[in-house]
């Protein structure tokens, strides 16, 4: 089982859509997409953001809806691709 410590949170933009991607050194594994589109979210994940800030608290509903899913997300990807990117994950 594969260590990341250094995975990111990536965003792209399409049209009226948000993809997000989690970044592994080079390689890129696509999460999840959104049909609808914040700026201000779109902001905060386009240059990546650690894993470790999807476990702070917001007030906002759309933050914490993209935060819930890119956490199941994260633990599908993490049995699929046999990484371990949470702490606890036994081998």
């Amino acid at each position: 089982m594969k260590k990341n410590k250094n995975a990111k949170i990536f965003c792209t933009q399409e049209q009226h859509r948000m993809n997000f991607y989690l970044q592994i050194e080079e390689d890129f594994i696509y999460l999840f997409s959104t049909n609808y589109y914040s700026s201000m979210i779109f902001r905060e994940y386009a240059n990546g953001k650690p894993m470790s800030y999807l476990f702070r608290n917001s007030r906002q509903y759309r933050q914490q809806n993209i935060r819930s899913r890119a956490l199941r997300m994260l633990t599908y990807v993490e049995k699929e691709y046999h990484l371990q990117l949470f702490e606890k994950t036994k081998s």
